[in-house]
């Protein structure tokens, strides 16, 4: 697609080009879906329109059937006008439709800043997720026969609170617990879990504390202990004046 025309319709849909980092944190690593997974959902839209064009030809032949027994001139043009409109709206969808597709694949980010992740997909309805890396329990890899046959998959981060089966796996989101979030159609998985899981154990070794600060309240929490030669010092002195406070208090008694 021309980027002029990619340009136009990212202001006709109202969709941000690029997805900012999460509030307070900054970005590490940005992944993007692989281009086999475009060539599946290319795959799956192909699917799509040969059936609605079986149903347009099998209307036709109904149509066609039926017209053989109308005698009313309105109902036949009615019949007749029905399956021309139907031909034109499917003829009219085909470049938009393939154009959305296009865009939903382009414009799908998955960000990864050194406190949370944030997924952004949708052209339509634009949905974006963010999730914590204190809250993340499990990070798994999903993969159907199709993803396998074109070396793709899904990554399942799920935080506390999610379940395993509470996403629809390599749909659209559609029923996605609050919980979950996919980075669809991506050919790095192992690399993607291994990041988020890296950035997972960081965020938690930090919240431990630095390992010097133990010493460091030690040291606030108790006195310096003086060298021994001090101590030495300080007792020899103090036993002079013990001596020296004995004589005046016997040179008093005398006196007396």
């Amino acid at each position: 697609m021309p980027d002029s025309w990619k340009r136009w319709l990212l202001r006709f849909l109202r969709v941000p080009p690029e997805p900012k980092a999460p509030e307070g944190g900054r970005v590490i690593r940005v992944f993007r879906a692989a281009p086999n997974y475009f060539r599946m959902k290319l795959v799956l839209w192909v699917l799509g329109q040969l059936a609605a064009i079986a149903g347009l030809v099998g209307g036709l032949l109904f149509i066609s059937t039926v017209l053989n027994d109308v005698s009313n001139s309105w109902v036949r043009f009615g019949l007749m006008a029905a399956e021309v409109i139907a031909w034109l709206g499917f003829l009219t969808q085909l470049p938009f439709s393939l154009a959305l597709l296009w865009l939903d694949f382009d414009m799908r980010w998955y960000i990864l800043s050194d406190r949370s992740l944030r997924i952004r997909e949708g052209i339509l309805s634009v949905r974006e997720k963010t999730l914590t890396f204190a809250n993340i329990q499990q990070i798994s890899i999903r993969q159907n026969p199709l993803q396998r046959m074109l070396g793709i998959s899904d990554v399942q981060v799920s935080t506390a609170g999610g379940g395993s089966g509470g996403g629809q796996h390599g749909g659209k989101g559609v029923g996605e617990s609050m919980h979950e979030a996919y980075f669809r159609g991506v050919d790095n998985a192992e690399e993607i879990r291994n990041a988020v899981k890296e950035r997972v154990r960081l965020h938690r070794d930090s919240g431990l504390g630095d390992p010097d600060e133990p010493a460091l309240l030690a040291e606030a929490s108790y006195p310096a202990v003086p060298p021994a030669s001090d101590v030495h010092a300080a007792a020899l002195e103090l036993r002079h004046e013990i001596r020296e406070l004995r004589r005046s208090l016997t040179s008093g008694l005398r006196w007396h």
